[in-house]
């Protein structure tokens, strides 16, 4: 008989996948009569990039590929008077090196520069603060500058998505689940080929004890991504939690397949182990 076993069961924060979502297809049209034929379109060239935009995408790849030398270009560029171009890469120079302290203040008055020059990269700048206030563990700031993103207007899509997922987040370490729940709903909504949004609902919901939903939501996401090792780990975690042993078992021997050395790979096979320590006390 299997003893009384305490899993830790934690929200997975992230997933080694992305996210793409695909075009929307419009539906065929007849083909107009040859008389109705327009004229082809007059070809537009493509606007030019200023100087300061070709030096600041230079300025993060470099952050990107040695923060360091990031850093001293990040500080060059703001004596000279970068602005808020120049903080942002500062910012992002100190979040590749993950000090966050110094790096939320960058972001603040990049966001806030950005919004005094009418820059439409405010948004970014925002949620780049509040990712990095995530980071820090910081959840009540974290949500400010979510909603500071949400609040310039400016974002659609997968870029709106993903803040709704970072507040939900935020919600989830605050306990705050009612909260939570209302932002995955949103993350849905707009981004439902997101597989990672699907993976963590179903992870507040076993948590919540709403079983059903637990269930819905993962099924989405293994449908989504059918061999992910997370996302077999908390299908696992959901039918143990349900009672469902044999299934429980299955997901998990799935999750160390699909990524043996990952971290749910890890935890579904100490997982497994405790099963098989239970059954034979």
């Amino acid at each position: 008989m299997i003893s009384s076993l305490l899993f830790p069961l934690l929200i997975q924060s992230a997933t080694p996948y992305g996210s793409p979502i695909d075009p929307v297809l419009r539906p065929s049209e007849p083909k107009p009569e040859a008389s109705e034929v327009p004229p082809p379109p007059q070809k537009v060239a493509p606007k030019p990039k200023r100087a300061e935009d070709i030096r600041f995408d230079q300025c993060i790849d470099q952050a990107a590929d040695d923060p360091g030398r990031g850093l001293l270009a990040a500080n060059k560029w703001q004596i000279e008077g970068g602005g808020h171009l120049a903080r942002n890469c500062l910012g992002f120079a100190y979040a590749e090196l993950q000090q966050w302290d110094k790096a939320i203040p960058e972001f603040v008055q990049s966001a806030e520069g950005a919004q005094t020059a009418a820059d439409d990269r405010a948004a970014i700048f925002w949620s780049q603060a509040g990712n990095a206030a995530l980071a820090k563990a910081d959840y009540p700031l974290a949500l400010d500058y979510l909603r500071a993103a949400l609040e310039q207007g400016t974002l659609d899509g997968l870029l709106k998505g993903e803040i709704h997922l970072d507040m939900a987040r935020a919600f989830v370490a605050l306990d705050q689940y009612d909260q939570a729940k209302a932002q995955f709903a949103w993350v849905h909504e707009i981004v439902p080929e997101d597989p990672l949004g699907w993976l963590l609902s179903a992870t507040l919901a076993r948590r919540m004890g709403d079983l059903a939903l637990a269930k819905s939501d993962i099924a989405v996401a293994a449908k989504l991504v059918a061999t992910d090792p997370a996302i077999a780990l908390e299908a696992g975690n959901i039918a143990y939690q349900a009672g469902d042993i044999v299934n429980a078992k299955s997901n998990w021997e799935q999750a160390v397949k699909f990524g043996p050395d990952s971290e749910p790979g890890k935890a579904a096979a100490r997982y497994l182990a405790q099963l098989v320590d239970g059954v034979e006390d």
